[in-house]
């Protein structure tokens, strides 16, 4: 089933096969099969809270390029939540194995960021990492969503207030 959600603006990103370990990206020649991969994403929100309902496959339409992805739904205490994850483009439509090896190596680097955020959540007391993308409305937008569209964010927080208050610590020597 193929889907193309409502977007903002997304970053500009390179295609598949003009990627490479030197320039940071992960996961483009993993071995381990789409299932395994799921599976793992899976336990990553699990371990951060969530409970993963499903994925569903298809593909997300961002600067007149097709890009195979997920949609992750996911809940967090009962409350519905969606992560959307895109695939970097591939530049022959027909190359199969390449669709799959980008959409391989989107869930593998996705590991890796839920993973890293499970590290920020122990750093950091009060983290939320999967909030952002908890249901925030009844037309099915995310937290995250909302905020990429300021206007309809700045109804939901209040503004910034010149009226707060600084805290001043005292460093602590290792």
């Amino acid at each position: 089933m193929n889907f193309i959600p409502e977007q903002t603006e997304a970053q500009k990103v390179p295609y598949f096969e003009d990627v490479s370990r030197e320039q940071g990206w992960q996961g483009y020649a993993t071995t381990k099969n789409l299932g395994r991969l799921k599976s793992e994403v899976t336990d990553s929100i699990q371990r951060l809270g969530g409970f993963v309902s499903g994925f569903q496959a298809g593909t997300f339409r961002i600067d007149d390029r097709d890009r195979q992805g997920f949609r992750i739904f996911y809940s967090i205490e009962g409350r519905p939540a969606r992560l959307d994850i895109a695939a970097l483009p591939v530049k022959s439509r027909r190359d199969d194995k390449k669709k799959e090896n980008s959409l391989k190596m989107a869930l593998y680097m996705l590991r890796i960021g839920l993973d890293g955020m499970w590290f920020f959540q122990q750093l950091s007391p009060g983290y939320a990492p999967l909030m952002p993308f908890m249901i925030a409305d009844n037309e099915g937008h995310t937290v995250s969503q909302l905020w990429a569209e300021s206007s309809v964010m700045n109804k939901l927080l209040p503004p910034p207030s010149a009226d707060f208050e600084v805290i001043e610590g005292t460093e602590v020597a290792a």
